[in-house]
């Protein structure tokens, strides 16, 4: 597999066999926010001294470099925004993610060089920020999510539902987020609980998975809940059973249990959470008033149709799992005033345009980055990590043999195997 040799700055990585420094591959010295001037696939030159002569050795660059190859970026837009001017007013979670991914595979965050077994110089690469909003570094983790997720998932239908929550409720969830993430999690999981102990669609555990989106496709705020359901689970006595119906649960009682339910979670945290932020001027009885309003009203929920599998749900969810909120290539052009970029809108059916200041843009594309400590995908039922045994116990008769351990490094091309290589080896100096 190889060496992999971590460096910082002001010592460049060198071919322990040849001693060939790369001469192309200069660090800023000062630690400035700057990229690597090497593109991946690019040969570049280095000296070496054998036999008592000077001498250029070549060699392939696989760099990982922060410059994508589309031609405007997030992390371009974010560098220019923490150049010297007027700034807009973030929160201090946000700031955090500005740094990050405007640093991420920078000298700032130093490097990381591949050698073979014979210690050449194979690659070299600049450290990823490894957050969870970058557009440029998640192909990795997104990719072995859904291997591992693929792993977890039963060989049976499954049912995709998505629970929303009224606009209405987007101030709270702007002061609350951390709070009302959890209410969400919860009032969903509980209603789909509830509705598969009842005899009269399941009596039993199905496995559920449920991924949240904080976003619409135009970046707007629009929290909701992706649900993988199987069609079946086990019950006390570990048999597997049969839903009674072919929607397993029926649309609208669903969505009446869970609109009692999440109100009631949010009614309880303003009362109990000593966190809890209302809106500025918004009142306790005038928040009480809207939600009464709202539980008198119908909630969008949607029931799609039945998978017969869960490969290409998961596939689905795992481009907006484990990837940032916007791609670099929806980004269109870029002015000091400006940015647009473009997005699949599901009313007009059709790609637009969008055009926003820039701060504007910074602000809407923050909001969308997860929280610290806070998972966007939890599991439940069978699908829960304390309950495997019952999860395997279905496999066996009925939908396959039991998956062994995750997988700690996915498959892919050349670069991203050269990734793996660098998080799975031991022999780190």
């Amino acid at each position: 597999m190889g060496i992999t040799r971590r460096f910082n700055s002001d010592k460049p990585p060198r071919c322990l066999f040849c001693v060939a420094i790369p001469l192309r591959f200069i660090i800023t010295q000062n630690k400035q926010r700057s990229s690597l001037p090497v593109k991946p696939g690019v040969r570049f030159a280095g000296q070496a001294r054998r036999g008592g002569k000077q001498k250029t050795v070549y060699m392939t660059s696989i760099v990982a470099y922060s410059e994508s190859m589309s031609k405007h970026t997030v992390q371009r837009i974010f560098q220019q925004y923490l150049t010297p001017g007027p700034k807009i007013s973030l929160p201090l979670h946000h700031l955090k993610v500005l740094d990050k991914l405007s640093t991420c595979r920078t000298a700032v965050l130093g490097g990381h060089a591949q050698y073979s077994e014979n210690n050449h110089l194979n690659g070299i690469w600049y450290n990823s920020c490894k957050h969870r909003a970058c557009p440029q570094c998640r192909s990795m983790p997104t990719e072995e999510w859904l291997i591992n997720t693929q792993r977890v998932l039963l060989d049976c239908p499954h049912h995709h539902v998505i629970f929303t929550i009224p606009s209405a409720l987007n101030d709270l969830w702007r002061y609350n987020q951390h709070i009302m993430t959890d209410i969400l999690f919860k009032a969903t999981q509980e209603t789909l609980k509830q509705f598969s102990k009842d005899p009269q669609y399941l009596n039993a555990t199905p496995g559920i998975l449920c991924a949240l989106h904080t976003r619409g496709r135009n970046l707007s705020l629009h929290p909701h809940i992706h649900v993988l359901l199987s069609h079946g689970g086990i019950n006390e006595k570990g048999e597997w059973m049969t839903p009674k119906k072919e929607n397993l649960f029926p649309q609208k009682p669903v969505m009446i249990v869970y609109r009692a339910k999440l109100l009631a979670l949010i009614k309880n945290a303003m009362k109990k959470e000593k966190d809890w932020q209302p809106p500025p001027d918004s009142r306790e009885n005038r928040i009480t008033s809207l939600l009464n309003k709202l539980g008198r009203q119908p909630w969008v929920m949607h029931f799609c149709k039945r998978y017969e599998h869960a490969e290409g749900v998961a596939k689905y969810l795992s481009r907006y799992v484990k990837s940032g909120p916007l791609k670099n290539k929806q980004i269109k052009s870029v002015t000091a005033e400006q940015v647009k970029y473009q997005y699949y809108s599901h009313q007009n059916k059709k790609t637009e345009i969008l055009t926003l200041p820039t701060g504007q843009f910074i602000q809407r594309l923050l909001q969308h980055a997860p929280l610290p400590g806070k998972p966007t995908v939890r599991y439940s039922g069978l699908y829960h990590a304390a309950t495997r045994k019952k999860l395997n116990l279905a496999r066996g008769p009925h939908w396959g043999k039991p998956k062994s351990a995750r997988v700690k490094s996915s498959t892919g091309n050349s670069f991203w195997k050269a990734e793996a290589a660098y998080w799975s080896v031991s022999n780190v100096v």
